[in-house]
């Protein structure tokens, strides 16, 4: 009985100090709790594996700061120096990252402008332009008689048609250059008759009013106009012209007193040092063709473009027969800005000293450096008398105005 009275107070005091003991831990952890925003849980390296010695959270904190505000004034201060590095970036100037990598982007920029750069070179190389091809018709129509025909909205004139209506105005045989332009289906350019190869939208048909041979007279103009109008006819449509044909025959007689007041050439005589012995006609051939003449119908010509339809100097005998050579240059035609005239001296000394003679004016007068050069000024001044009346000399419409 004694001892279950001793038993009872023990554990009742044992029960209380249990329960201090509780509570003081929960009063503890609580503490715990509320200081933990303050204090950072401090990371032990493992010795085993050899990690650094641990370092407090405070001196981390002051050493990062520390390197973030050097670095910020080095920088600072190398943009100052060096204002080609740029600037730094705002926030709201910092580029947002995307889903795609922008390098895709430019390497897509980059593939389409050499696709497209690609592209321009071959249609570039794979279409060359027809030099046979014009945008509009080459005539003039200061000194041309121009007519055309065009069919009604979608119709064409067929191939041999345009081809036809060539051949019948060849026929013709005007001394008057004719020509027929067509503007081909295909490409909507235009090309002489000859050089067409697809049916025509518009067919453009010119006579040169005058030349050094003839003028246009009543008679020409009629049998020009009647081959238009029936092509015209055929097609169901009409003539277009900027001259009737009375208007075109009084334009004529005008230009033709041009071309004759401006008809002006050069020549000089070439004869053998011995007169009794005369040139022979295969010296003078081989000696001709050296210096770039070519031979035609009685004579030796020299052209210095291709596409010139009358010879810019020329080489004949005299009216002595073999006994002389005459050297004419060509005045209208002639380019004195391209050096023909200097090159017309050129070739009456080469001729002169191929041929073993010498060279003098028509008047048998021999020509010094003093001469050349009154015959150089008197071309001069002929050739702006030509421009300031509107034909240049060389020009195109001087080639077919003084054609022959």
């Amino acid at each position: 009985m004694q001892s279950l009275e001793i038993l009872i107070p023990i554990i009742f005091i044992a029960g209380i100090l249990v329960g201090l003991i509780f509570l003081r831990s929960k009063r503890e952890e609580k503490r715990a709790r509320e200081s933990g925003g303050k204090l950072r849980s401090v990371k032990t390296a493992d010795a085993l594996a050899g990690t650094e010695p641990r370092v407090e959270p405070d001196l981390i904190a002051q050493a990062t700061e520390r390197a973030r505000q050097a670095a910020d004034g080095e920088l600072s201060s190398t943009i100052k120096a060096d204002p080609t590095l740029g600037r730094l970036l705002d926030e709201n100037e910092i580029p947002t990252p995307t889903e795609e990598p922008p390098i895709y982007a430019e390497l897509e920029r980059e593939e389409a402008e050499e696709a497209k750069a690609e592209e321009a070179k071959t249609e570039k190389t794979e279409v060359p332009a027809d030099p046979r091809s014009r945008a509009v018709p080459p005539v003039d129509s200061a000194i041309e008689w121009i007519l055309d025909i065009a069919p009604v909205d979608g119709m064409q004139f067929a191939l041999g048609g345009v081809k036809s209506l060539k051949l019948e105005l060849a026929r013709l045989n005007l001394p008057l250059l004719v020509r027929v332009f067509a503007q081909s289906s295909k490409d909507g350019l235009y090309y002489e008759a000859e050089e067409l190869h697809f049916p025509a939208r518009h067919v453009v048909a010119s006579m040169v009013l005058a030349n050094r041979a003839a003028k246009l007279d009543e008679v020409g103009a009629s049998r020009f106009y009647q081959v238009l109008e029936q092509s015209a006819a055929q097609n169901n449509v009409v003539i277009r012209r900027e001259l009737e044909p009375g208007q075109a025959v009084l334009r004529s007689a005008t230009l033709k007193n041009f071309i004759n007041y401006f008809d002006r050439k050069i020549e000089v005589v070439i004869a053998p040092v011995d007169p009794e012995h005369p040139f022979d006609l295969e010296a003078v051939s081989k000696a001709a063709q050296k210096a770039g003449f070519e031979s035609s119908s009685g004579c030796w010509e020299l052209r210095f473009d291709p596409s010139e339809r009358d010879p810019v100097i020329s080489l004949a005998f005299g009216p002595e027969g073999t006994d002389t050579l005459v050297l004419t240059y060509d005045l209208p035609l002639g380019n004195l800005a391209r050096g023909d005239l200097k090159r017309y001296f050129a070739l009456a000394n080469h001729l002169a000293a191929e041929l073993k003679s010498r060279w003098s004016d028509c008047s048998k007068h021999p020509v010094d450096a003093g001469g050349a050069m009154l015959i150089a000024e008197q071309a001069e001044a002929h050739g702006r008398l030509m421009t300031e009346n509107g034909v240049e000399p060389g020009s195109n419409r001087a080639r077919l105005l003084f054609s022959r």
